[in-house]
């Protein structure tokens, strides 16, 4: 299928921003190892620079496109990310690389999404997950929003914290005091929150005292819905079964340590930096709301 190049890929050019409808010839096609199916190649009659039409595309200068999809369907279903590496036939450098260039084509996703009118909401779950980095001695968490009406997330964000409980002591001995950066996280979380947020707006949260202080700062006309955890309703209600009224958010958080290996309770595919955690994250949010990556794309615009 034919498909004209938008304009020259030379910033140097006139025909850089707008090109003409005849700006260029055809100069014959390659054919790439992964496919070996021919790709035009063009000429601009200006500055005489050669190009193809792959240069306006997402996967342009990529060896091996064809497994991204693949890569990021198994990171999303509790698979490691060595594994995923043997089971698409690549190397582990190369299945971080396509993690990190698919986080960003999922942010990408995700700041659209955010701007449609049908993700606008007046009802989120909102509260935090810990898990570690390299070491249960270097905990993280992560700021969690939930749309409770069909589960979409809203927005994931990790944040450094120090460790509590009996290993603090060893954790500050080994590794010194860490940087508590959890309000951040929650008030960048909440900002995403408020980009779609109907005039009426609810935040249901468990009852941390630090909540509200952050959702009011940000969302002064929210309204914050403190609720006990699902444990100390049914011990003070004294009842075997109940309701669960952050159901869809702990079962989001379920899915996430299910679906993500670096996130089971017990697992040797801990995280080795935060960065990472966090562009799985995204990759995640994309295959949760459902979004699709474009694998070919023309100034934007998907094919």
């Amino acid at each position: 299928m034919f498909r004209r190049p938008p304009r020259c890929p030379n910033p140097r050019c006139r025909h850089h921003r707008d090109g003409a409808p005849d700006f260029f010839i055809k100069k014959g096609y390659y054919k790439p190892k992964h496919d070996h199916q021919p790709v035009p190649r063009y000429r601009c009659k200006a500055c005489g620079v050669f190009f193809s039409s792959q240069a306006f595309a997402v996967t342009y200068r990529q060896h091996k496109p064809y497994v991204n999809d693949p890569i990021m369907k198994l990171l999303c279903s509790g698979v490691s990310l060595r594994r995923t590496a043997k089971l698409t036939g690549v190397c582990k450098g190369t299945a971080a690389r396509k993690l990190a260039w698919l986080a960003d084509q999922s942010r990408a996703a995700h700041q659209e999404f955010l701007q449609r009118a049908g993700a606008r909401t007046s009802y989120v779950q909102f509260d935090e997950m810990e898990t570690y980095e390299h070491s249960k001695l270097k905990p993280l968490s992560i700021a969690l929003a939930v749309r409770a009406k069909n589960g979409d997330i809203l927005d994931a964000q990790v944040a450094t914290m120090n460790c509590h409980g009996w290993k603090a002591r060893l954790s500050r001995r080994i590794y010194g005091s860490r940087q508590d950066t959890r309000p951040d996280a929650c008030r960048r979380v909440m900002e995403t929150v408020r980009s779609v947020s109907k005039p009426t707006m609810t935040v249901a949260s468990d009852s941390r005292k630090t909540y509200p202080k952050i959702i009011h700062r940000v969302m002064p006309q929210a309204q914050l819905k403190p609720i006990l955890s699902r444990a100390k309703m049914l011990s003070l209600a004294g009842a075997e079964k109940g309701f669960d009224p952050l159901f869809r958010l702990n079962h989001t958080a379920a899915k996430l340590r299910a679906d993500i290996a670096r996130l089971a309770r017990r697992t040797w595919s801990a995280s080795k930096k935060a960065e990472c955690l966090q562009d799985h994250l995204m990759l995640y949010i994309a295959y949760n709301n459902g979004y699709h990556l474009p694998k070919w794309t023309t100034d934007g615009g998907a094919n």
